[in-house]
């Protein structure tokens, strides 16, 4: 499964969005758009260490790593290399 597809499985499973996941796509603005708040932050980045078996440290929660389904794809594939 596609690293982009699995992390949106899990924001579907972790957040609380009252929106619909059809309407996500992997280049919609997480952050402008209000699907990821503060504490959504938290749990996702707790859920994705624990899928893909990655820390990830505080210097790597930037906006530019956390903008977009994409954007966070290549994170993760970036810090599992």
């Amino acid at each position: 499964m596609p690293t982009e597809m699995r992390i949106k499985e899990l924001m579907a499973a972790a957040l609380a969005w009252d929106g619909s996941w059809d309407d996500v796509s992997e280049s919609t603005s997480l952050l402008s758009t209000d699907i990821i708040d503060s504490l959504g932050m938290l749990k996702l980045i707790s859920v994705i260490e624990e899928e893909f078996e990655i820390e990830i440290d505080d210097e790597d929660v930037v906006p530019e790593n956390w903008e977009t389904i994409s954007a966070i794809a290549l994170f993760v594939e970036s810090k599992r290399a």
